[in-house]
Formats: structure tokens, C-alpha cells, sequence
């Protein structure tokens, strides 16, 4: 029998190894920009029209990788092309992720979900709809999964043929945010540099033993999925509040502008954008005011009114419950932080 010292230094090494097949980055189209290649992982500059982000890929194994995801852009890739033997393992930290069922359905992840999904019929794209979204991609490439690899898997029961033949019955499964999922992932994020790349291969082997356990044709009456036209009006809805920020639109108005009910806009809005229409642009009407107040170009009296708020005092009140401070204050602050 060959040395298990021996198998398990190969496979190492493998991990190692520049991959001259499926790479993850591919998934992310014409956005990347830069490349930092370090020993143990390498960083990817993306930009489009719709803004920015950055991802991290480590190799893990043979024909896995795993991806943090940092970005601030509304989408990554238009055009990505179907990978044959390859599934797509997304787990969303924060923010809201689009995914797409079939040819005109849509679902969205918001934090704590992980989806499974199936490039092989079809293209796959990843959209972010609040144009924030944090998250760790695992790809796994069945084809270059060497052969001591599985034997090692086999021993720790993880069932590769079973996961791989979900690739052939579907292409999208959803795992609702839960323990376990919550388990793998969230100490990605808080363990020590110095420790992470091993750290990712143990987290890797518990995510393919959740999958091998996971019942694929389980019931998805938790799915709630949004057609095209739904969606695409749903954003239609979304820009135009948008694009009016200082005014203040009834549900009623807005139902009868776009021709919808208000009790479909409101279930749709919030199915999308993770949040009740007013809620959302509460937030998002902040998040404007404290971008301004960065930029130093404004007083807070004039931000106030570009974002909709005639009394001076209510919007320093909703700021303080939304950073802690007055927004006199927050200025200052950064003010002084620059000198």
C-alpha cells in the first residue's frame, strides 16, 4: 500500500498547483481588472458600470476553490457560458444576492443562505440588487478531482457521485439560513491569516459532508420566486423612487403609476430588495446623506433637503438611530480624520 504521508503530500501540493482547467475567476467575466497572485492566494480587481468589488480565490484541492466575495456592484458577469461538471456553492454573509431559476424566475438569498447551483446546462449570473453583497463562492470541478483525491473523500464518507449527480436532476438548490450553514462558514471570516489556507480545506470537508447528507429533492415551498415581469418592475419601481429621493411617494401612488396592486408591489419589493418599500428607502436615503456628509461639499441643513427631509430635526434623529451620532458631529469627524 503507498504511503498515506506520501497520497496526502501529493495532494498538496496538487492544491498548490497553478490549475491549467476551470478556474473560478473565469466566472467573473470581462469586471476583472487587477491581479495580485501571493503564495497562497490571489486577489481580483473587478469594475463595471455598476461599480466595484474585489474577490480572493485559495485553492483548496484538486479542482476546488473557494472565494471570498466583496462587492459593490449591482452585477459581475453578463455572459458567463455554461461549465459542464462544475456546481457553484454560494453562501451570502450580508447584503442580497440574485439567482436565477430556469429562463424568467428569480429568488433571492439574504444573509446566513446558501445556494447549490448547477453550471452545466446554463449560464449562470450573479447579481446583487442593493449593490452590496458579502459572501464566500466554493466551486467544485468534478473533472479535476484526482483520483487519490476521492480515495481520501471516500474515507471520510463524503459521497462525491452523489453530489455530483445533482448536477445532472437540477440546477438550483436553496439552504435557508440554519445552524450548520452558519457553523462552516461565519469562522471563515474571523480566523488568523496565518492559519487560513488550512483552515479552508478542514471548513471544505464539512461543507461536502453537509452535501453529501443534503436531501436535494427536498420540498422548496420555502423558495419565493418572482417572474421576469415582476422583477423587472419591481426595479423599474426601485430606480424610480430612486431618482426622486427628496420626494415622498404613497404606496397607493406608486401602485397606481405602475399599474400594480400595493399588496403585490409591497410582497415583491421586499422579496427583492429584502426590506418593506419604506424601510429600505429609509435606509437608502441615509446612506446618501452620510456619502455627502464624507464628501464635505454640503451643509446638513442643504443634505436634509436633498434627500427628502424639510425639518432639520427629524433627519438628525434618524441619523443618530442609524450611526449613533448627529450628523454635525459625523462630519466633524471625518473632518478630522483626513487632517
Amino acid at each position: 500500500m503507498e504511503n498515506p504521508y506520501k497520497i496526502a503530500g501529493d495532494i498538496l501540493s496538487a492544491s498548490a498547483a497553478p490549475d491549467c482547467g476551470f478556474r473560478s475567476v473565469d466566472l467573473y467575466g470581462p469586471s476583472v481588472q487587477e491581479k495580485n497572485e501571493g503564495s497562497m492566494c490571489s486577489v481580483f480587481h473587478l469594475e463595471n458600470e455598476s461599480g466595484t468589488g474585489d474577490i480572493t480565490v485559495y485553492q483548496a484541492f484538486p479542482g476546488m476553490e473557494l472565494v471570498y466575495n466583496d462587492m459593490h456592484m449591482e452585477y459581475c458577469n453578463k455572459t458567463q457560458n455554461p461549465r459542464s461538471g462544475v456546481i457553484e456553492i454560494n453562501y451570502c454573509r450580508e447584503g442580497r444576492c440574485e439567482c436565477v431559476f430556469g429562463e424568467k424566475s428569480y429568488c433571492y438569498m439574504s444573509a446566513g443562505d446558501l445556494s447549490v447551483c448547477s453550471l452545466q446546462r446554463r449560464s449562470h449570473t450573479s447579481s446583487f440588487p442593493t449593490s452590496h453583497y458579502h459572501g464566500i463562492t466554493v466551486t467544485i470541478d468534478f473533472a479535476g478531482i484526482t483520483e487519490e483525491m476521492r480515495k481520501i473523500l471516500e474515507l471520510l464518507s463524503v459521497d462525491l457521485t452523489r453530489i455530483s449527480e445533482f448536477s445532472g436532476r437540477q440546477d438550483f438548490y436553496m439552504v435557508r439560513a440554519n445552524e450548520m450553514v452558519q457553523h462552516i462558514f461565519s469562522e471563515l471570516y474571523t480566523v488568523q491569516e496565518h492559519i487560513r489556507q488550512s483552515y479552508i480545506k478542514v471548513k471544505l470537508l464539512e461543507l461536502l459532508l453537509m452535501l453529501t447528507e443534503l436531501d436535494f429533492d427536498a420540498d422548496k415551498a420555502d423558495y419565493a420566486y418572482f417572474s421576469q415581469a415582476q422583477r423587472n418592475l419591481i426595479r423599474q419601481i426601485h430606480d424610480f423612487v430612486a431618482e426622486h429621493i427628496a420626494e415622498h411617494y404613497t404606496i397607493q401612488e406608486l401602485a397606481e403609476r405602475f399599474e400594480i396592486s400595493p399588496t403585490s408591489m409591497k410582497n415583491c419589493f421586499k422579496g427583492i430588495y429584502g426590506a418593506p418599500i419604506y424601510t429600505y428607502f429609509r435606509i437608502y436615503r441615509l446612506q446618501i446623506a452620510e456619502r455627502l456628509l464624507r464628501e464635505g461639499q454640503l451643509s446638513v441643513a442643504e443634505i436634509a433637503a436633498k434627500i427628502g427631509y424639510t425639518n432639520p430635526n427629524k433627519f438628525t434623529s434618524a441619523f443618530c438611530s442609524e450611526y449613533g451620532m448627529p450628523p454635525t458631529r459625523y462630519k466633524k469627524n471625518v473632518r478630522m480624520d483626513r487632517i
